[in-house]
């Protein structure tokens, strides 16, 4: 009889071992909630990990037509009337990849649910958290960032009928309990909600489907010699990132797009579509199989990096000196005069700024001075708040200029580089060089950069500001071309709308989590016409408090300034002159008003030298 006994515990400890390595029993419910970030159906942007300083997260899964979710929000509004104003926050979770965000909209107006919604078109969350029904409710110490509880709300829940009041209410048991300092007594139970369906569910093949992927959106960085921190060059080494990328795309951190994909239509978006999200992390969770056949990643490789990637320039022009920058210290902006290396008026088609020293060159901004003949016809700038001639900021992707469309060079011009270094340690230097494309021949339309800027702000110490705003009145027909947002550490979100004057407003790029160290060019898919006297708003939010993890200080008062803790809201933008016109430039009086923008911190001595600032 012990010899059975023994034999039959030897059977459940072999079968155990086989069912911990097969794929399905390898997905068991984290230990700690991983971070994810997620728009909701607003558009705003929510990220697990910036909701620390609450005592709770309750998060209830949810979907469009499922009638258990919309006899549970019922129960849930109670909840966040009880526990709300005791630092509990509450959000639904949609967890189905078909529900629109405008479907989304119309249920939750028709059956008022007024909490956040948010969406996991790629079931990212839904992968992370195993998530098999709807109506589950998931109660998550920050701290800890463990599970408090997970399961149904309350005992009153089934699938044919709805008790008048439950007998037990399991969720608020255990936030109470939690609260109060005792331990949760039931911290799971069984939610029966809808079914929740995985869109990728079955075997995802390496070389067929995924190598492809990464060889279109990936390895253009991720390649030896190219920005990226790792290559994948081959299976063996995404294989071995495989963690990495599954954080990341649930964190919404790779590939490097910020816009909210429910606003406007950008011919440089390199993000992945939910359908390409899903499918990575499904093959993740499955292991990262190697699979059959070739690996194809090594085929996909890009050249070795350009040091001109828009290929050999016309000219170079390099910076008049060699710059020193001494090993510490926070440095005023720097400003370089060079003569434009061309003996008649020329028109380009594209330019290049390349970073001498990468290690200190935080950004280059390079402005241009018209000779006096040309005075009038010079583009504003005023140091940047009112634009700029050509520019390298953190994420710059260059490109020639939109078709059609180029910028004047005049003979006797002066270019003045405006460099922002940045301290390493130790003493360096650095020489930064634009290089200029030339048209060969007028283009139809002059491109103008402009800018709509606000200087006059003020950010207290741990607090958000919202409602940030500046705008630009166009005074003739033009084309937009493209639009890029520019805040620093504490900024938040960033939308451009045009509101034209009919009274009708588009939302033309909404930036819902604002990134510092990608500051995008967003190209228009097509370019839009505006007619006279649309204004483009710009309006904006910052984070100033100690949830924000790129804060440099939450206990400081910031207002606009040129270094990196400082701020700045500036909504830059191309635009060219529609029907053939010439481009229209702001009035005396426009262009006084904006210099009062510029960074009060620079020198009126620098601001002349640099030949950006003009007597009255």
């Amino acid at each position: 009889m012990k010899s059975l006994h023994l034999k039959l515990l030897l059977w459940a400890a072999l079968l155990g071992s086989l069912r911990a390595a097969s794929p399905e029993t390898a997905r068991r419910e984290p230990e700690t909630v991983p971070n994810f970030r997620l728009l909701d159906h607003t558009g705003r942007s929510h990220e697990l990990h910036r909701y620390r300083d609450r005592k709770l997260i309750v998060l209830m899964v949810g979907g469009n037509g499922c009638p258990i979710v919309r006899h549970g929000v019922i129960a849930l509004k109670q909840l966040r009337e009880d526990f709300g104003p005791r630092g509990v926050v509450f959000a639904l979770l949609n967890v189905n990849a078909h529900d629109t965000r405008d479907e989304v909209v119309a249920e939750a107006k028709e059956f008022g649910f007024d909490f956040p919604i948010l969406l996991d078109p790629a079931q990212a969350t839904a992968r992370a958290l195993h998530l098999q029904r709807t109506a589950e409710v998931l109660v998550i110490d920050p701290a800890t960032w463990r599970l408090v509880y997970r399961g149904a709300l309350d005992d009153r829940l089934d699938y044919g009928q709805q008790k008048q009041q439950p007998n037990r209410r399991f969720a608020a048991e255990a936030i109470a309990a939690f609260l109060a300092g005792e331990p949760v007594k039931l911290a799971r139970t069984e939610a029966k909600g809808c079914a929740v369906a995985l869109e990728v569910s079955g075997p995802v093949d390496y070389a067929r489907q995924i190598a492809p992927l990464l060889g279109e959106h990936c390895v253009s960085c991720h390649s030896p010699g190219n920005i990226a921190p790792f290559a994948f060059s081959n299976y063996d080494k995404v294989r071995g990132h495989s963690r990495t990328i599954a954080d990341v795309l649930r964190e919404d951190r790779m590939p490097p797009w910020h816009a909210d994909p429910h606003h406007g239509s950008f011919a440089n978006d390199r993000s992945l579509t939910a359908a390409e999200r899903a499918t990575l992390l499904e093959w993740i969770a499955q292991g990262a199989p190697r699979g059959t056949g070739e690996d194809p990643l090594p085929g996909l490789q890009p050249k070795p990096a350009d040091p001109w990637p828009l290929g050999q320039p016309d000219r170079v022009v390099a910076m008049p000196e060699v710059a020193k920058i001494p090993a510490t210290g926070l440095l005023p902006y720097q400003f370089y005069t060079v003569a434009a290396p061309v003996t008649e008026d020329t028109w380009l088609r594209g330019v290049a700024l390349r970073a001498g020293n990468p290690k200190v060159v935080h950004h280059c901004l390079v402005f241009i001075r018209y000779p006096e003949r040309l005075r009038h016809l010079e583009p504003p700038q005023e140091l940047g708040t009112a634009g700029f001639f050509a520019g390298f900021v953190p994420g710059t992707e260059h490109t020639f200029f939109p078709a059609g469309t180029g910028k004047l060079l005049p003979k006797g011009s002066l270019l003045i580089f405006q460099m922002h270094y940045t301290t390493t340690g130790k003493e360096e230097t650095d020489r930064s060089e634009l290089a200029l494309y030339f048209a060969p021949e007028k283009p139809a339309a002059e491109l103008v950069t402009g800018a709509a800027t606000n200087g006059r702000f003020e950010i207290l110490p741990n607090a958000r500001l919202e409602g940030v705003k500046s705008q630009f009145r166009f005074a003739q027909d033009v084309w937009l071309h493209e639009l890029s947002p520019h805040l620093h550490l504490r900024g938040d979100t960033f939308t451009y709308t045009a509101v034209f004057p009919d009274g009708r407003q588009e939302v033309l790029l909404h930036v819902p989590h604002y990134d510092f160290n990608w500051q995008t060019l967003y190209r228009l898919e097509e370019p839009k016409r505006l007619p006279a006297g649309t204004r483009l708003v710009c309006s904006g939010s910052f984070d100033n408090t100690a949830t924000n993890p790129a804060n440099p200080n939450p206990q400081a008062t910031v207002r606009f300034g040129e270094q990196t803790d400082d701020e700045m809201f500036i909504g830059y933008f191309n635009w060219s002159p529609a029907d053939g016109q010439e481009a229209i430039r702001p009035a005396p009086k426009q262009r006084k008003k904006r210099r009062q923008l510029a960074p009060r911190n620079v020198t009126t001595a620098k601001r002349l030298k640099s030949g950006c600032s003009r007597k009255p």
